[in-house]
Parts: C-alpha cells; sequence; structure tokens
C-alpha cells in the first residue's frame, strides 16, 4: 500500500510544492518549464551529482530537459529571497504533513547549530564565513538550523542563511519563532560555541530551556578541580554533582544560569575521571542533573542529519551565492521528504523495529526512478 502513497508524495512536493513555488520568470513561449528545472535540481541533487552530469544523464536517458547551462541561467534569476520563500512554503508543508500524524503533539528535544560547506572561490564577499580548516580552507557558507533530535521525529523545523553581518540574536530569535510554528521546545541543546552572553540572553528572553557545555575558563577550571579533589575522597561512589549560580559578564551586561558539573568514576583505576560541565537554566536537582547530561549526547542526532544532507547535497563550481544557496537549502527539503516518507510507511505497516524502513539510498532510489519515469 505505500508505494501508491510514496509516489504521490513524490508528486505533490515535486510538481505542487517545490515547481510551482520557484519564482522565475519564464516567457510563455519558453521550451521548458519549471517542473523541468525542478527535476533536474532534485535528481542531481539527491544522487549527489553537478547539475551539469545530471542533466547529460537525464538527456541520455530520454528526458526532454534544459541543459545545466539553461538551468544556472533560469536558476541566476532568483533572488535570496525568493530562494528563501521557496524553502519556508515547501518545508511548511512537509512539517504540518509531520504534524497531521500526531509526530509533535508533545513537546520535543531539539538542537540547534550551524552547519558550513567549504567554500574555495576568490570571492569573499558577505556570504562567505570564516571557520575551522577543512580540506584545504578556512572559508565556508552555511546556514544554522534547528532539528528534533528524537528518534523517529528527526525533521529539519527551521533555517536560517548566515552571513557575516547576521547576530546570533537575531538568527536564534528567529529559528525559536519559526520552530515554535510545529512544536513546541522541551529542551534546547547547542553546542559549546554558543556559551556566551548574547546567546543565553536570547535564550532566556525566548523562555526557552537550554543545555549548553560550558567553555573551560580559569574561573569555571577553578571550580572543577576543587570539586574533583573533594569527589576524589569518595572513590567508592561511581558519580558526583554539582550545581553552581554562576554570573556571566561583559561590560555592563550580565546574565545568570545553573553551572552544573559531572564527575563520574572512570573504569580503569588509572584513568583519568570523566568531567562534563554545562549551562543550563532549568532548576536542577539529583534527579535531573545527571538525566540532562546524557540527553545533550542526544544532540548528536543533528551532526548525523547533516552527514545525510550532504550526502545529498549536489556539486557545482557555480560562484553564484543564490544558485548555491539554493542547491543547499534543496538538500534540506529532500532531507524533510525522507523523514516523511518514513514516517507514513512506519504508520501504514505499522513498522516497530528500529532503524529506517526505507534507508537514503532506496528513497534516492525510488525519488530517481519516479523522475525517470515521469
Amino acid at each position: 500500500m505505500h508505494p501508491i502513497n510514496i509516489r504521490k508524495l513524490f508528486k505533490k512536493s515535486i510538481k505542487r510544492e517545490i515547481a510551482e513555488n520557484l519564482l522565475i520568470p519564464m516567457a510563455s513561449n519558453c521550451k521548458y518549464k519549471k517542473e523541468d528545472i525542478a527535476n533536474t535540481a532534485i535528481f542531481s541533487v539527491s544522487n549527489n551529482y553537478s547539475i551539469e552530469y545530471g542533466s547529460k544523464y537525464l538527456r541520455s536517458r530520454g528526458k526532454k530537459i534544459p541543459s545545466g547551462d539553461d538551468i544556472f541561467y533560469h536558476l541566476s534569476k532568483l533572488g535570496k529571497s525568493e530562494v528563501i520563500r521557496l524553502f519556508k512554503r515547501v518545508n511548511d508543508h512537509l512539517l504540518r504533513e509531520a504534524k497531521r500524524r500526531g509526530v509533535f503533539k508533545r513537546k520535543v528535544l531539539c538542537a540547534l547549530d550551524t552547519h558550513k560547506v567549504p567554500w574555495y572561490g576568490k570571492t569573499r564577499d558577505k556570504n562567505i564565513l570564516g571557520m575551522e580548516k577543512i580540506r584545504g580552507t578556512n572559508f565556508g557558507y552555511g546556514y544554522a538550523s534547528i532539528e528534533c533530535v528524537e528518534d523517529g521525529k528527526r525533521f529539519t523545523l527551521s533555517v536560517y542563511p548566515l552571513d557575516q553581518f547576521i547576530t546570533r540574536r537575531e538568527f536564534i530569535t528567529s529559528l525559536v519563532k519559526t520552530t515554535k510554528e510545529y512544536t513546541d521546545i522541551k529542551i534546547l541543546f547547542l553546542d559549546r560555541g554558543f556559551f556566551n552572553l548574547e546567546s543565553i540572553k536570547c535564550l532566556n528572553d525566548l523562555q526557552i530551556n537550554f543545555v549548553i557545555p560550558a567553555v573551560r575558563n580559569p574561573r569555571i577550571e577553578k571550580i572543577i578541580d576543587d570539586f574533583e579533589r573533594k569527589c576524589k575522597a569518595f572513590p567508592y561512589k561511581q558519580r558526583f554533582f554539582l550545581v553552581r549560580e554562576y554570573e556571566m559578564r561583559r561590560g555592563k551586561e550580565s546574565v545568570k544560569f545553573n553551572l552544573v558539573i559531572i564527575v563520574e568514576l572512570p573504569e580503569e583505576a588509572d584513568d583519568e575521571w570523566n568531567t562534563f560541565v554545562y549551562a543550563t537554566n532549568i532548576a536542577v536537582t539529583e534527579k535531573n542533573a545527571f538525566k540532562l547530561a546524557e540527553g545533550y549526547r542526544k544532540r548528536w542526532g543533528i551532526e548525523t542529519g547533516y552527514r545525510v544532507k550532504d550526502k545529498i547535497r549536489g556539486r557545482t563550481c557555480s560562484r553564484n551565492h543564490v544558485v548555491r544557496l539554493f542547491l543547499l537549502l534543496l538538500s534540506v527539503l529532500l532531507y524533510n521528504l525522507w523523514q516523511l516518507c518514513n514516517l507514513i510507511i512506519i504508520i501504514e505497516i505499522r513498522w516497530e523495529r528500529k532503524g529506517y524502513p526505507m534507508i537514503l539510498n532506496e528513497f534516492i532510489s525510488n525519488l530517481s526512478n519516479f523522475i525517470l519515469s515521469g
């Protein structure tokens, strides 16, 4: 039963959602339709091909679709705001389909992070960001996102393209507000790059429960050392925790939060004790101190999502930022479409095993076959 519904979902998502929302001005006598451009882009991105190769492959299979040059010509007519609007409208449809099937009935655990793609061009405009050195470059472009990190609900809930002038407060606020259109956030996990006054004040203002690993500055390091010494006096106990109100200052601004230190006995006697330190605005007790630390490990679900999107990102040598942004956001839409397909199958066949009933390679194969046979 489910292959028919999945095929309908592909048709609706590609033709009615993506193609119809492509705001490309095309002449009435144009040889190709927006759907031809959408099909070629989706086929290329899902198979991690370049647009040029994807176009050649589809043409070799008898599909009447535009060349790579024609596709880049039409995509370059789009503005950044139009690409973002396309993404929001299509992603809204996918998330509301998931919500209709009961995914976001309760508050969910989410993670917020930034994803950057290496950039090797000579251009250094506002869209090119500094990043850790990867494969020979310190520059990249990308986006911030909030993702649900619970099993069976791993949707990308909101995305915000980054540039050099966007502040943390700006993109955190936008991401949280968009996410709240679909679900309530139980806890938001962030990496230590957000252990700063601006991010924590913003999250407090938005009334969002957060967990952020602490940067071990000298003041925090001293608190840790003092606590570890006390813990080592009781080697018979498996784990310890300490909660300390901590004030972070910058100039005249300040923010207070709970600094939590978790210390665990090592498995081997000669090993160092395991220590994890995090900041949170949640009231911490013995009951939840360790649970919050364990919960942070779920944040790695967002890293898994990014790795999957890198496999369906497509490749291009285009220096046009809007074209690159279009392909990047299209990979997010395809990732969410894959999640939605699995959700539908799970509900219809009452899937009870762990893992996905339709793995990524099967999804790509089904999507490619749909485009080839359409």
